[in-house]
């Protein structure tokens, strides 16, 4: 029986499209279904038996990566009443209140330039509360924390991004990998952090040309430039614009690590 496997279950952003979903990564390890983010879709390609001693991490809340979250909530209450999921649903999401003030904000990119706003991107506590209409429970983690099932070991590190997000790494005594979320190019960071994994899931926002730079995404190539000082075994492209041909982000990437690979809903990847 394999015990570590990595399901993409949503491979693009901001938006749903033809058969492609929002950010979500299923992790099988052993007994344990790991879900690395639930956006909008993400449920398309869960089977039943994936709820089943289920733990969703968030890793921030944008809404492209937590969409699907109040769909679960729902079913898990609806399975729960059918005798269908004895144990609830364990949701976790970044600590600390989602209420910004973003002063004169300014992302190279010009997605948003220069702007004073002050938004409320989510009531935080419609988040800790959907335990109050589904069958699960809602807790918060924070750089630092780790969290344990079994032998696998799951950890955290704070990317640059306009709102608190992690990357999310899980490992056990002989496997190691990475989910980056959204993040924007820090050297040695997010390489520090990956060291050694066998698999890297790398967002890949940007190619070359679209924008002339960003702090708070990642162009292809930069995935590849991380995925090389990481010394990962395999790079796993996601985050795709879902207009762009998926190929185009695998070729700029290769340009600098060779064994990438995009992301694809369903395409179950085995490491052990």
């Amino acid at each position: 029986m394999n015990s570590f496997a990595v399901i993409p279950l949503g491979t693009v952003s901001p938006f749903c499209y033809d058969g492609h979903m929002c950010p979500g990564f299923l992790v099988k390890y052993h007994d344990q279904n790991i879900l690395l983010d639930c956006g909008n879709g993400v449920t398309n390609y869960l089977q039943p038996e994936d709820y089943q001693n289920m733990t969703i991490i968030i890793s921030h809340l944008h809404p492209d990566h937590y969409g699907d979250l109040l769909s679960i909530a729902q079913l898990s209450y609806v399975f729960h009443r059918l005798g269908y999921l004895n144990h609830q649903i364990q949701v976790y999401v970044p600590a600390g209140d989602v209420i910004h003030t973003l002063e004169s904000y300014r992302d190279k990119s010009g997605w948003g330039a220069s702007r004073t706003v002050t938004k409320k991107l989510i009531d935080y506590d419609f988040v800790m509360n959907l335990e109050s209409i589904g069958f699960l429970k809602v807790a918060s983690y924070q750089q630092g924390q780790t969290f344990h099932f079994g032998d696998l070991e799951v950890s955290f590190s704070q990317n640059p991004h306009p709102l608190k997000t992690y990357s999310i790494r899980l490992q056990d005594p002989s496997c190691k990998v990475v989910y980056s979320s959204d993040t924007g190019y820090f050297k040695n960071t997010l390489a520090t952090f990956a060291k050694d994994a066998n698999l890297l899931i790398c967002e890949s926002t940007f190619l070359k040309g679209q924008v002339k730079s960003s702090d708070t995404h990642l162009f292809a190539f930069e995935a590849g430039m991380i995925a090389r000082d990481a010394n990962v075994h395999q790079l796993l492209l996601t985050h795709f614009w879902p207009l762009i041909s998926k190929e185009q982000y695998v070729m700029e990437a290769r340009g600098v690590f060779s064994n990438t690979e995009a992301a694809e809903e369903g395409k179950k990847l085995i490491l052990k």
